[in-house]
């Protein structure tokens, strides 16, 4: 380290001022013949140096105080510490070559020229990991994120060059050739692993049905892969929670991969864990591949919808056919005849059905009577959540008696009215009708003229109003679309919703504005009395016992505001209910809450979370996760040596083998050797330093206690 002063003034003043500084002392003690020689030249001295500082500080001069060093360039050594990392090829296990490599003479070398600086990497990247804690058991390959790190840590541009040892099976993340592109040192790539696939069998994927339904037949297929095995036979077995429900006899190609297809029934709702598994051949590379596992959302299947309408009319063609276009949805349909029958010989056995929800078009209208009765006993008695459409036929009085109405008629007028939609604007809603306001927000401006009744009406309390009408151009301030969450109700009193989908041309509108509008309407009705406060995710379905189980919980009141604050409490149980772990979620704001919990062995666990604020209860919730051995770090086993020449190729580095490096090490750059100099610099003011003015009186001080002890005046 070296240290160096500068000024910013000539250096000619220097001079004046030490003249200039030494004459005042000289004519004060010149005279001073009650005291020696020395003495005088000490006090004189001490006279000339505190004139000399007072000087230099008047000038309110700035000092640069510039410090260098030297220190080596750095090195980054990526390291790959995943599970593919523990094979044992044929020539070696691959932990042991890392190992040669990190404690060879020619890696000596580079810690004797260089700063080595470790990233150790796996499914997630370690910097700064001491390379002595290698354990090669992360649950996945990142290579792009480990040199995307590199380029962060270079932050001064002046790394040497960086070595990655690994060997190439990336399975995420994306393709760090591109990466390796913009790196601006060169990147020298040590190959660890076998380059030809071993014979082996292997369980890519597993593949379940997009919609699985609870007592509906569907289809999971794998994947499963083969080399060296060619025409043998062997068996895979489906698994459903632990529980072998099919299976299913394959020929192996000799090379490649062949699908399997189960048929697969789930008996109950919920997440399932599918494992498909083929008991191991003889002569095997590695038996951790075998198997392969994901879940599945089992769910009730299709919704059930009762549409009535109050006669046959366009919107009701519509409405049908836009909820029986979503496959999750199955209609039954009712159309008033008269006042007491319906259209449908079979309408009391429609009526006795099972349902989701209802649609009301039109109904009940001026001419409803029993059949308006009937609904309504429906209604009240399954606690069915139903939408209301109005229609030409529109009777203030027949629907106001309407069970759980989201609005209350003020007043009434007949006459047609064309009108535009503008939505409210909700302060604070609540997450369940998030997605309906969203949906009707972003596409009302475009909406064709609908048609409307002059229906004066008020929110029903617990109700929101979404939208208004604009009659010639003006906002009304009666609502034309409400829906109540706690009611599970909701109402749209403009008609000619027809106009949405035929018109969506001329209009701008989406075309299928309509069916996602309607079906996400039933969707809000159907789970809104269902909204759940507290709300606890995992990051993953499945997880490797090598892993931690991140947990993520959302909170919120009743009005659907963010809750901080809370005392947010996990529990972990395996399925025959025995504990294995509590642990409280920490805030990170929004009403967001985190934590993890690693150390669970294989099998199927359950949570369960209860949020208290202050001493209330503030929400629930539950649900699963798996631990299961992961196969992804074991579906590929050879080195993939074509990746690594390349990274190593574009990054103008070079490709080793770990016995070629140990051998040959890497040729050096004489320029890589020679430390980097660092100059540090500091700026202050003598007028405004501190303990310039301080030395200035100690030295006038100690020149005044001198003077004293040695009688002077």
């Amino acid at each position: 380290m070296n240290l160096q002063v500068h000024f910013d003034i000539p250096s000619y003043l220097f001079v004046l001022f030490g003249l200039v500084s030494a004459v005042f002392a000289y004519l004060m003690y010149r005279k001073l013949e009650v005291v020696s020689v020395p003495r005088r030249m000490f006090l004189g001295t001490l006279r000339w140096a505190s004139l000399f500082l007072l000087f230099l500080a008047m000038t309110n001069l700035v000092t640069d105080l510039v410090r260098s060093e030297y220190k080596k360039k750095d090195v980054f050594l990526l390291v790959d510490d995943s599970k593919s990392m523990s094979l044992k090829d044929a020539s070696m296990p691959r932990p042991e070559a890392v190992r040669d490599v990190l404690k060879s003479a020619p890696f000596d070398t580079l810690r004797r020229y260089f700063k080595i600086k470790p990233i150790v990497f796996g499914e997630n990247v370690l910097p700064d990991r001491d390379t002595d804690s290698l354990r090669f058991g992360q649950a996945a390959t990142n290579i792009s994120a480990a040199v995307s790190q590199s380029i962060r840590m270079d932050d001064q541009g002046e790394a040497a060059f960086a070595i990655l040892i690994s060997d190439g099976d990336y399975n995420k993340g994306g393709n760090p050739i591109e990466l390796a592109r913009d790196l601006t040192f060169p990147m020298y790539v040590i190959g660890v692993g076998d380059s030809t696939s071993p014979k082996d069998v292997v369980v890519r994927q597993v593949i379940p049905a997009p919609a699985i339904y609870a007592g509906k037949k569907s289809v999971v297929r794998a994947l499963i892969g083969s080399n060296g095995y060619g025409s043998a036979l062997a068996t895979a077995y489906l698994s459903d929670d632990g529980r072998e429900v099919a299976s299913k006899t394959v020929t192996l190609p000799e090379r490649g991969d062949v699908e399997v297809s189960f048929d697969y029934t789930p008996l109950t709702v919920g997440t399932h864990l599918l494992k498909v598994y083929v008991p191991p051949l003889s002569g095997e590379f590695s038996r951790r591949n075998n198997s392969a596992s994901v879940t599945a959302d089992v769910q009730k299947g299709k919704y059930s919808i009762l549409l009535v309408a109050g006669a046959p009319a366009t919107d009701v063609a519509f409405i049908r056919r836009n909820i029986e276009a979503n496959g999750d949805f199955e209609l039954r349909l009712l159309v008033q005849k008269t006042g007491d029958t319906f259209y449908q010989k079979d309408a009391a056995a429609i009526l006795a059905g099972s349902y989701d929800a209802a649609v009301l078009n039109d109904f009940p209208n001026s001419r409803s009577a029993l059949t308006m009765k009937e609904v309504i006993s429906k209604l009240n008695a399954d606690e069915l959540p139903y939408a209301y459409f109005a229609g030409a036929g529109f009777s203030a009085r027949n629907v106001g008696e309407l069970p759980r109405l989201p609005f209350k008629i003020s007043s009434y007028s007949s006459g047609e009215y064309q009108v535009g939609i503008s939505p409210e604007a909700v302060p604070n809603m609540s997450a369940t009708l998030q997605p309906i306001y969203s949906l009707v927000e972003s596409n009302s401006s475009m909406f064709p003229p609908l048609y409307y009744q002059m229906i004066e009406c008020l929110p029903s309390p617990g109700s929101e109003p979404i939208a208004s009408p604009v009659i010639n151009g003006v906002k009304s301030a009666s609502p034309v679309f409400l829906v109540d969450p706690a009611g599970r109700s909701a109402a749209f009193l403009a008609y000619g919703l027809w106009r949405l989908q035929l018109m969506s041309p001329l209009s701008g509108v989406r075309s299928d504005f309509l069916q996602e509008f309607l079906t996400t309407l039933m969707r809000t009705l159907i789970s809104s009395g269902k909204q759940k406060l507290l709300t606890v995710r995992t990051d993953k379905s499945v997880y490797d016992p090598s892993e931690a189980i991140h947990f993520s919980a959302l909170l919120v009141g009743q009005g659907g505001k963010p809750l901080d604050g809370a005392n947010v409490d996990l529990a972990i149980n395996d399925r025959s209910g025995k504990k294995f772990s509590d642990i409280r979620l920490s805030s990170v704001g929004g009403g967001a809450y985190t934590g993890a919990v690693s150390g669970l062995g294989e099998g199927r666990y359950e949570y369960v979370a209860d949020a208290t604020y202050g001493s209330a209860f503030a929400g629930a919730d539950s649900g699963s996760v798996s631990v299961e051995p992961l196969n992804v770090e074991y579906v590929q086993t050879a080195m993939n040596v074509s990746l690594l020449k390349q990274i190593a190729s574009v990054s103008g580095g070079a490709f080793y083998t770990p016995s070629q490096f140990i051998k040959n090490g890497i040729n050096l750059e004489p320029s890589w050797k020679k430390p980097t100099k660092l100059l540090h610099s500091s700026s202050f003011e003598l007028l405004s330093s501190l303990p310039i003015l301080a030395l200035v009186f100690v030295l006038l001080a100690v020149e005044w206690t001198v003077r004293k002890l040695w009688g002077l005046p």
